[in-house]
């Protein structure tokens, strides 16, 4: 069994600080509005043991991750609906102000601001790329955080290539969401095969697809093994549950790509037990030179993490 340093490489922001601050731009009621009640029906906050998700500090944080023997984490900053640009900064900036306190334990990754208007609307593309440019030297930023579902824009839409053109110069990889989302959000945008667009526009972009693109889990592996810069995230799902598809290229290679270089372990804490991911992820049937970029090395290399 694998006994070496792990990196989770995705904590579920919006469930991480302060209790009660209700304000954060990141955080909704469900229950007063019957829409997102109808969004949310599919989707439950509640683990294994029936117990709903309790918000969690940041020392709740580091003390979970100690527990499970994880040595670093990434925080992902997530907005699902449109907010105002100033509260997108404000809480992107409280997530630097998270890591410079974790003793180089936590980075993060920025939300953009979500467009407002959908599709139709280009008022001012450069806004995010002066956010950005705004974060770029706030302690811990290692990447920026897309969800095309919620946000009803696929990754490959125009609206964004300004900013993947303002992560590259900034040396930032992207996370995008992909799969089949829990609530009831549409599915296409989700589809990973539009990633393909932007690797083949951007190729010197990072491109991470987490939650790993369920029901097109294959399409993900393809897109891995076909860009130099494409990386899966195993985010919200437990090693015992990763599709054949995703553990048969973490066991072996695509197109000579060994899979176990192109995969990087996350939990979606505190929406998923880390103690139990990693304990589960140590048991994989892996070799040593397998396992330990997929656990530590990939990450440790993306993201600056200690070697």
């Amino acid at each position: 069994m694998y006994d070496g340093p792990i990196i989770d490489t995705f904590l579920h922001g919006p469930w991480i600080g302060d209790s009660a601050d209700t304000t954060r731009a990141d955080r909704v009621d469900w229950g007063h509005d019957r829409r997102l009640q109808r969004v949310m029906q599919t989707f439950s906050h509640f683990g294994d043991d029936g117990v709903n998700t309790q918000f969690r500090s940041v020392d709740a944080v580091l003390n979970d991750m100690q527990v499970a023997g994880v040595s670093n984490a990434v925080l992902a900053v997530k907005i699902y609906y449109p907010a105002r640009a100033d509260a997108v900064i404000e809480l992107n900036r409280s997530f630097g102000e998270i890591a410079a306190t974790s003793g180089g334990k936590l980075k993060w990754i920025a939300t953009l601001i979500p467009p407002e208007l959908g599709a139709g609307s280009y008022w001012d593309l450069l806004e995010n790329c002066r956010m950005l440019d705004a974060l770029a030297n706030l302690p811990g930023l290692c990447g920026v955080h897309i969800t095309p579902s919620p946000w009803g824009l696929a990754p490959n839409d125009r609206w964004y290539y300004p900013a993947y053109a303002k992560c590259v110069e900034l040396a930032l990889p992207i996370y995008s969401y992909v799969g089949a989302p829990g609530p009831l959000w549409p599915m296409e945008p989700n589809n990973p095969t539009h990633l393909d667009d932007v690797a083949l526009a951007f190729p010197d972009l990072g491109i991470i697809a987490h939650h790993i693109g369920d029901p097109w889990t294959d399409i993900s592996v393809r897109l891995a093994a076909r860009h130099e810069n494409f990386y899966i995230c195993t985010s919200a799902w437990a090693p015992k549950s990763y599709p054949d598809v995703l553990a048969d290229f973490l066991s072996g290679s695509w197109h000579g790509v060994r899979g176990c270089d192109k995969v990087l372990f996350a939990s979606d804490y505190p929406l998923m037990d880390i103690a139990r991911c990693a304990a589960s992820a140590r048991r994989m049937s892996l070799e040593e030179d397998r396992i330990r970029p997929f656990l530590h090395g990939n990450a440790a290399r993306l993201f600056g993490f200690a070697p």
